[in-house]
């Protein structure tokens, strides 16, 4: 057999002594009274309920973590495609008014340049992606966040901003081949290996501006 509790059988106890006053009869206000009274017992609990409930805690976004992207972007996309960097790839040894055509050949120097290109490359991704508000591809896939510059609005997500790191990521990579290339041959390339290095060439201007304008349109 079950228990009523001391507040549930005063409750039921209240409710009938008003059902019952309410049934036998009386003026029309108190018949009124009656029945706003039995209103708000019934609803009280409920209303009780709804106040107890935990409230819905608002989604924090990580703002350090994408003034993280947004720097690497900006300055990765800048050192791929700095006018000094372009200017050793294409630094091939050439006599005055010779045609730039394959094979090439970059003297020591131009090598030496060139290595140093790639360690700055490489040290300014280290600084960047391995930062502690650098975030995860895991993080990034849920953002979805409006973005203000200036008078330019818009919504950005996160698959987007994965995408523009993924064109960068492999832009790098072409880049640091690009210089191993011609670093491991001793800057002596034959035809196809010259060919990959003009196809770089080609490719990198392009390609930076598709990343910015995914970040920056």
């Amino acid at each position: 057999m079950g228990h009523l509790k001391f507040e549930e059988f005063s409750s039921l106890k209240l409710r009938r002594c008003l059902y019952k006053g309410f049934m036998q009869g009386g003026t029309n206000l108190n018949r009124l009274l009656v029945s706003i009274l039995l209103l708000l017992i019934i609803l009280s609990p409920a209303v009780f309920l709804a106040g107890c409930l935990p409230e819905e805690e608002e989604e924090v976004f990580d703002e350090a973590a994408l003034v993280a992207v947004d720097n690497y972007i900006k300055d990765m996309a800048a050192a791929l495609s700095d006018s000094t960097l372009r200017a050793d790839l294409q630094g091939w040894s050439r006599d005055y008014y010779e045609d730039d055509e394959p094979p090439f050949y970059y003297d020591e120097e131009r090598r030496e340049w060139l290595a140093e290109h790639k360690e700055e490359l490489t040290a300014l991704r280290q600084k960047h992606r391995k930062g502690s508000d650098f975030p995860s591809s895991e993080e990034v896939a849920g953002w979805e966040v409006i973005i203000v510059r200036g008078e330019q609005e818009w919504m950005l997500y996160g698959e987007e901003v994965i995408e523009a790191l993924d064109l960068l990521e492999a832009l790098f990579a072409e880049v640091i081949a690009g210089i191993d290339l011609i670093i491991a041959n001793e800057g002596e390339l034959d035809e196809p290996k010259s060919e990959r290095v003009l196809d770089l060439l080609d490719e990198i201007e392009p390609a930076v501006e598709e990343v910015r304008s995914i970040f920056f349109p």
